[in-house]
């Protein structure tokens, strides 16, 4: 897994300067490349999904990392709707001519950030509603965290204990692995989303942990903020920031050409391992 921290230094040993200057502009490069990979297409691994409930203003927001919706639902009962989507606005204001309400969706327009449905929402009793929808790539920006140990782990478990670390909320979504050795206590090596942080010391992950429990450990271990781009092919933004490096900011072709080679074959590798429509 290619974090914030292993991209910056990794960008510093390539381009050859590893100073403060170069680093934060290759930060720069690699955000604004990771999102071009990621906008290439309606990859599969950006496929998300988030809850709502409906309500008589009929305004509902959309997630802040929603790019392009697929789907909207409203679930009455047991039975799901699928109301379908608008984009033309002229075609919406005709059908709001009229005041109709009714608790069953029949279309929706999406306004910039929110959505909202025809008819309106009849009564206040709120319903369920899933939106499905492409992520977008936020910029990677924080530092791995290192402090303190991992005191246990349990296979088949998604709980994860610490010890003289300071966790907080905001590393839900990060990625964590707990350090592999040959001895006893130690991790599998292996990357784990984290789903939520318990306490200051205890976190949830999404999956179960798959290596040899820990007990009573002091294991090392990564916290880091990683894209959402599959990490047999997170080297690919880099490759494309280490080109427009070598071809703008110090121009060398060989090495400007190399990157641009690498680039090119991450991207044959997404097409035929990712899915997807091809570009």
């Amino acid at each position: 897994m290619l974090t914030y921290t292993s991209q910056r230094n990794l960008a510093g040993k390539l381009t050859s300067d590893s100073s403060v200057a170069n680093l934060e502009t290759m930060d720069t490069l690699c955000n604004e490349f990771t999102r071009e990979v990621v906008s290439l297409k309606p990859w599969p691994f950006r496929d998300r999904t988030r809850t709502f409930s409906t309500n008589t203003a009929n305004v509902h927001y959309l997630p802040a990392d929603c790019g392009k919706v697929n789907t909207i639902t409203v679930t009455i009962g047991s039975t799901t709707y699928t109301p379908r989507i608008i984009k033309d606005r002229m075609v919406w204001d005709r059908l709001n001519q009229s005041s109709d309400t009714s608790d069953t969706p029949e279309a929706v327009f999406i306004f910039d950030n929110f959505f909202k449905f025809y008819p309106a929402p009849a009564t206040a009793t709120t319903n369920a509603g899933t939106i499905s929808y492409k992520k977008t790539q936020k910029d990677l920006s924080i530092a791995d965290y290192t402090t303190g140990t991992i005191v246990t782990a349990t296979n088949g478990a998604t709980t994860v204990t610490g010890s003289g670390t300071s966790w907080t909320a905001k590393m839900a979504g990060r990625w964590i692995r707990i350090t592999d050795s040959n001895t006893a206590n130690t991790g599998d090596g292996e990357w784990y989303e984290i789903s939520s942080i318990t306490s200051v010391t205890e976190l949830e992950l999404v999956a179960p942990y798959n290596g040899t429990s820990i007990a009573a450990g002091s294991a090392a271990y990564t916290i880091g903020q990683v894209s959402i781009i599959p990490e047999d092919f997170q080297m690919v933004p880099l490759h494309r920031a280490v080109e427009h490096y070598f071809t703008f900011i110090q121009p060398e072709a060989d090495r400007a050409g190399a990157a641009k080679g690498l680039y090119a074959e991450g991207i044959k590798r997404m097409n035929a391992e990712c899915g997807g429509y091809g570009i």
